[in-house]
C-alpha cells in the first residue's frame, strides 16, 4: 500500500504562554498530496474535558475557549484551498500565538489519512462518556459568527456577560454574548433541531425578552436577540420563533442569516 507523508499538530489551550502548560482540545491531520477539499483533517473536542480538567475554568472563561477553539477550527477549514505544500503549513501554525494555538507540526507517515486520523485523536485527545452530560449545557455559534464575534471580543467590542439578573426573574438568564449599538443586545444562541425541546423553551425566551426589553439591566436599555444555532433547524420552527418573538421586541436570527447577522454586529457595534 502506498505510504503517505503527513504533518499533524494538536490544538492547544495555553492559558499562559510563560508557563507553556497546555490541555489538548482537537488534532489537525495536514495531507499535501491530498486534493484541496481533503489536505486539512480537523477535529475538535464537543466537551474540552481535558480543559475543564486541567484548568478548571468558570464558565465564562470556558465559554472563550469555545469560541476561539470554534474560530481556529473555522480558519482551518477555509485554509485548506490555501496550504498546498508542508512548508506553508509551518508557516500558518507558527503565526497561531493565542491561547488557543497549534503545536509545531511532527511527521507522520500514514497508509489511511481518515482512518489514522480518527486514531490519532482518540489517543491525543478523546471524549469521555461524560459528553452526553456536558455537550447539551452549551449551544455553540455557527463557525463563520463564532470566528466574527471571537475578533470583535478581543477589540472589545463584543463580551461575555455573566447570566443576566433580569428584573422580576428569580432564576439567572444566561446568554452567549453582548454588544452595544445604542442599546445593549443580549444574544443568546438556540439549539432548534429538537422541535419539541425547543417549543418548550419559546414561552421563557419570550417572557425574559420582554422584560430585558421593558426594565433596563444595571441602568442600560437592552435588547435579547435569538440566534438559530443548527444548520438543521426546519423552516417552519424557525417561522414560528420569529413571529413568537417579535411579539416580545425579541430578535430572532435564523441559521441562514447567521453569517449576515455577523457581519452587522461587526459594522454597527462600539
Amino acid at each position: 500500500m502506498n505510504r503517505i507523508r503527513t504533518l499533524y499538530s494538536i490544538i492547544q489551550y495555553v492559558p499562559d504562554s510563560g508557563r507553556a502548560e497546555g490541555a489538548n482540545a482537537g488534532v489537525v491531520l495536514f495531507v499535501p498530496s491530498a486534493p484541496p477539499a481533503a489536505r486539512v483533517l480537523v477535529r475538535t473536542s464537543p466537551t474540552l474535558e481535558r480543559v475543564r480538567q486541567f484548568f478548571k475554568p468558570s464558565k465564562t472563561q470556558l465559554r472563550r475557549v469555545e469560541l476561539n477553539v470554534e474560530a481556529l477550527k473555522h480558519r482551518l477549514e477555509l485554509a485548506r484551498s490555501e496550504l498546498e505544500t508542508e512548508g506553508q503549513f509551518e508557516h500558518f501554525v507558527a503565526t497561531r500565538a493565542d491561547t488557543v494555538r497549534l503545536t509545531p507540526p511532527k511527521l507522520a507517515v500514514v497508509t489511511d489519512p481518515r482512518a489514522e486520523f480518527d486514531e490519532l485523536y482518540a489517543e491525543l485527545v478523546g471524549d469521555p462518556d461524560i459528553k452526553e452530560r456536558v455537550a447539551p449545557q452549551h449551544v455553540s455559534l455557527p463557525s463563520r459568527v463564532a470566528e466574527v464575534f471571537g475578533r470583535l471580543e478581543a477589540e472589545r467590542k463584543v463580551w461575555r456577560p455573566k447570566p443576566l439578573k433580569v428584573p422580576g426573574v428569580r432564576r439567572p438568564f444566561e446568554v452567549s454574548l453582548a454588544y452595544q449599538n445604542g442599546v445593549t443586545n443580549y444574544v443568546r444562541a438556540e439549539s432548534l433541531a429538537d422541535r419539541n425541546r425547543a417549543e418548550d423553551r419559546l414561552p421563557k425566551l419570550g417572557f425574559n425578552g420582554q422584560l430585558i426589553h421593558q426594565k433596563p439591566i444595571d441602568d442600560h436599555p437592552g435588547r435579547l436577540v435569538v440566534m438559530s444555532a443548527d444548520s438543521g433547524a426546519e423552516p417552519d420552527i424557525e417561522k414560528r420563533f420569529r413571529e413568537t418573538l417579535e411579539a416580545f421586541h425579541v430578535r430572532f436570527v435564523p441559521y441562514a442569516e447567521a453569517e449576515q447577522f455577523a457581519e452587522e454586529v461587526a459594522k454597527t457595534a462600539h
